[in-house]
């Protein structure tokens, strides 16, 4: 069983990535399972990855690190059950330190049962090349410090979205990348294209990128205080929209959370929406780089009620972020007659980060 473990920030393309390569296998007869990984409930991910098909399990409640001997209990379930030749374990988007934590307890203990096969550290273009540039990102220096974090550790570095920038932006981005990290194997890749998907897969099989054999030299306090500074809010809703207004409810919602957010000044990690109705589904992703370009992903709905799976990750405090949503649902409810059943926990921020295992130096 390969096991493939994705790291990255929030909102840097890896869902969409596993996606592509899990049907590219499976496509081919291979099985394939997931193991998504998040701080709180309620995770679009999984609803996306079960809608497609595939079979996935979740650990919730803090990073593979902190929840290490959940991940091992999934692993030795999908081991004994779907017998996969390949999982994807896709991390949460605030955790940093996987080499130290993650996968050398995984080779280490139980006589390396569930030895990784690869780390890919994903990040989005966009974002990189503000921060190659030396251009402020759109978030503190204690969340930077965790986007840092990542990308240092890796040696198999997956630019993504690199279709956003314009092509004098991606040369430069390949320019800069290559230079500033000259160790790495770095990929530049639309998850969207088969063909980069191919070249990705091609580059995680056994022995093609060596794991890192280095653990970071992280300091906790600031990495903690990154993830403290990060509101979260997972949420199910039900909404029952008036003939044929589905769509334009939908986007009311996100337009009132978006203005209100930039209104408070709170930075935009990730959004994510999965919409379900009837036999339709779609997954709706929304960054800090992003323009409205999500408004084209939402197709047409029929009348049947519209769930929603929302989760939101902001650099902002909990009451706030509540504070929106609630107000964003009332002018819904207002404006387009929409009934609206809303489940889930208040908005919260991370524990700071307790590692089941910390195993530092080198390999």
């Amino acid at each position: 069983m390969n096991l493939h473990i994705v790291g990255g920030f929030l909102g840097s393309g890896k869902t969409t990535a596993i996606i592509g390569a899990a049907k590219r296998l499976m496509a081919s007869g291979k099985r394939v399972a997931i193991i998504t990984n998040d701080q709180g409930k309620y995770l679009v991910d999984t609803a996306f990855f079960r809608a497609e098909g595939m079979p996935t399990v979740e650990v919730t409640g803090g990073c593979f690190c902190c929840r290490f001997d959940d991940l091992e209990k999934h692993l030795d379930f999908l081991r004994d059950t779907v017998q996969p030749d390949a999982v994807y374990s896709e991390s949460v988007g605030s955790c940093a330190d996987i080499v130290a934590t993650v996968i050398k307890p995984l080779q280490a203990l139980r006589s390396g049962a569930h030895t990784p096969t690869s780390l890919s550290v994903f990040t989005d273009s966009r974002l990189l090349l503000m921060r190659l540039l030396n251009e402020p990102l759109p978030f503190s220096d204690s969340v930077v410090y965790i986007f840092d974090q990542q990308i240092e550790e890796s040696s198999l570095l997956v630019v993504n979205k690199i279709d956003l920038l314009a092509p004098e932006e991606q040369a430069q981005i390949r320019r800069q990348a290559t230079e500033r990290y000259p160790g790495k194997t770095i990929l530049f890749q639309d998850s969207r294209s088969e063909e980069d998907v191919r070249l990705w897969l091609e580059a995680i099989q056994p022995g093609r990128s060596p794991l890192p054999s280095e653990s970071l030299e992280i300091d906790y306090q600031r990495y903690g205080q990154g993830e403290a500074e990060l509101a979260w809010l997972d949420k199910e809703l039900t909404l029952q929209a008036p003939h044929g207004a589905a769509r334009q409810v939908a986007i009311h919602f996100i337009e009132q959370i978006l203005g209100q957010l930039a209104a408070a000044q709170a930075a935009v990690a990730h959004l994510k929406l999965f919409i379900t109705c009837g036999h339709q589904h779609t997954k709706l992703s929304i960054t800090a780089s992003s323009g409205a370009d999500w408004r084209a992903n939402l197709p047409q709905f029929g009348d049947e009620p519209v769930q929603v799976e929302f989760n939101a990750r902001v650099q902002t405090d909990p009451q706030t972020l509540d504070f929106i949503f609630t107000n964003a649902l009332t002018s819904v409810a207002k404006i387009t007659g929409v009934q609206v059943q809303s489940a889930g926990l208040p908005a919260f921020k991370p524990g700071f980060p307790k590692p089941t295992h910390r195993i530092a130096g080198s390999s």
